[in-house]
């Protein structure tokens, strides 16, 4: 009867330590398997505590470099030297598979047995669209196209266009809240709530970071209790920031905001188009930046844009921002401003189908920003703690404001759209006219 290689060369002691550094191993590396397969995770590794992830990874060699590291220590006529390496690695294979085993078990059971109570909110399926409370829009009314052009106006103004006839459609847009972070601003996000539910658009969207970690269940219920008293009857779309996503995250967002009797054109709970009438309105999928913008998102993206009806305004929203100013982040090592991921990879895209505004978050300012046809909004001002002022200004910025918290209203009228970019005490900070 042969016997294997390790039974002729290994003592049972070698023997021993080599298995437990392979269990170990296997259960470490499943363990970064899982993780990096949730939504949002591989930006972690790329973006945030890239060491520390990247760590976790990497402890998984440990125990066999150890193990490897005795084996020529046995030559010795002294034997204490490998029994103490082997002492070492068989420890540090026990503390790697803890380790793992335990991370396993948070990621899989935490956010899935958080409870998020049943929200009693007015939520937009994607599949079911929205429709505008706009009389005009319903008795199917065309408005005058000869609107007089629009200038930025000061604080405080607001301007529509000379016709004087109502929106065909009327939005909202705000991003990073930031529920359960102590550094957020509760009072300016309850003010933007009150003053969107006095407003009473067709369609509020919260572009991401609804919470500052997305696997806990109480940060949610905090969210979803702020909404349900200030805005219950306001028509609702979130989209998935990173923070949303944390460590499985994406089972309590679905469970507050995408039921299960909810659909896509795409598939997916976190990409899809949505009618709203007088406009198209694209959602990405983009925590941080291009890591879950697949081949099969790209697919769905073209092909949704090439199909799009030209003789309405294109809106695409997304979390990460394109163009943008910033300053580079010291903690994440990369730069805060436009996106080296983003821009090549999806911006001709933009270019090429004519899209006519592109709104995100993720960056705490409100800009707005001309590129190549294209405008650019980013308003992740809706609470979360400013950003610091840009030391990079984007060369297609027109207009920026720091350490303002606020949120973007967009009417739609025919042949134009309308955008007010607002601070939390509702004055209007500035404002664009955009023709399609």
């Amino acid at each position: 009867m042969k016997i294997s290689w390790m039974d002729e060369r290994l003592t049972a002691p070698q023997k021993r330590v080599i298995l437990w550094s392979l269990g170990a191993l296997l259960l470490c590396l499943a363990m970064n398997a899982y993780h990096y397969s949730l939504e949002g995770a591989k930006g972690l590794y790329l973006w945030n505590r890239t060491g520390l992830f990247r760590g976790l990874i990497l402890m998984a060699f440990i125990p066999g470099s150890l193990a490897l590291l005795s084996f020529p220590l046995e030559k010795l006529k002294q034997k204490s030297a490998s029994k103490i390496m082997r002492g070492i690695s068989l420890a540090s294979s026990v503390v790697v598979a803890l380790l793992s085993a335990g991370i396993l078990a948070f990621l899989i059971i935490g956010p899935r047995s958080g409870s998020v109570e049943p929200p009693r909110l007015k939520l937009i399926n994607p599949v079911q669209g929205i429709q505008p409370s706009s009389p005009s829009l319903a008795a199917g009314g065309i408005f005058s196209n000869s609107a007089a052009p629009l200038t930025a106006q000061p604080a405080g103004q607001s301007v529509v266009p000379a016709s004087l006839a109502p929106p065909l459609l009327r939005l909202s847009f705000s991003s990073d809240p930031h529920w359960g972070a102590d550094t957020s601003n509760t009072q300016a996000r309850s003010d933007i709530l009150a003053h969107i539910a006095e407003r009473k658009p067709d369609a509020f969207f919260m572009l991401g970071d609804t919470v500052e970690t997305g696997s806990k269940a109480l940060m949610w219920n905090f969210a979803l209790a702020d909404l349900e008293a200030i805005i219950p009857s306001v028509p609702l779309r979130v989209l998935l920031g990173n923070h949303d996503a944390l460590f499985g995250g994406q089972y309590l967002y679905k469970k507050a905001f995408m039921q299960k009797d909810f659909k896509s054109d795409s598939g997916s709970p976190y990409y899809y188009s949505i009618d709203a009438g007088a406009a198209e309105i694209i959602v990405l999928d983009l925590p941080w930046g291009t890591e879950q913008f697949n081949a099969r998102q790209k697919k769905w993206l073209t092909k949704t844009l090439t199909e799009s009806n030209r003789t309405k305004p294109v809106i695409v929203l997304s979390h990460s921002f394109f163009y943008a100013s910033g300053y580079d982040d010291p903690e994440l090592d990369k730069p805060w401003y436009d996106h080296f991921q983003n821009i090549p990879a999806i911006t001709p895209l933009f270019e090429q189908h004519g899209v006519d505004l592109v709104i995100s978050g993720h960056n705490h300012y409100q800009e707005y920003l001309e590129k190549n046809g294209v405008r650019y909004a980013v308003i992740g001002a809706m609470g979360g703690i400013p950003d610091p002022k840009p030391k990079y200004v984007s060369p297609a910025s027109k207009w920026i404001a720091v350490n303002q918290h606020g949120w973007l209203d967009v009417d739609i009228y025919e042949g134009e759209m309308v955008l007010s970019f607002r601070d939390q005490n509702n004055e209007v900070l500035h404002q664009e006219q955009i023709r399609y």
